[in-house]
């Protein structure tokens, strides 16, 4: 049995090898969107292996992901499947998550110049 360590949340869970990274994540409370339920086809599941070992990846990533992504350690979180090995696994902030956070720090900034 490994375990999985979820950045940034920093949550870490035990996982049975075999696991789909999804799967890990929604027992240890940790959201990866999807919407395709883990067919591979809404590609919103991206995950990045920081360190340790995940699973090779699937014949269904290789389509779906570049060659540069999957060099770089980028996977679908529902396809990526956990080993006997720990690893730790970046998931990406959504951009609209950073777009909305950097228009209410602008908006303070403005607010605060104001007083």
């Amino acid at each position: 049995m490994g375990k999985i360590h979820f950045l940034p949340a920093g949550k870490t869970i035990r996982t049975r090898p075999g696991q789909s990274v999804v799967s890990a994540a929604a027992a240890a409370r940790v959201v990866i969107p999807q919407r395709c339920h883990g067919r591979a086809s809404c590609l919103m599941c991206k995950v990045v292996l920081e360190q340790g070992e995940l699973s090779a990846p699937t014949p269904m990533e290789a389509r779906k992901l570049t060659a540069h992504e999957l060099e770089n350690g980028v996977r679908l979180g529902c396809q990526a499947k956990t080993t006997q090995r720990d690893c730790a696994v970046r998931i990406p902030e959504s951009r609209l998550k950073s777009v909305v956070q950097a228009a209410l720090e602008r908006a303070r900034r403005e607010n605060a110049e104001e007083e």
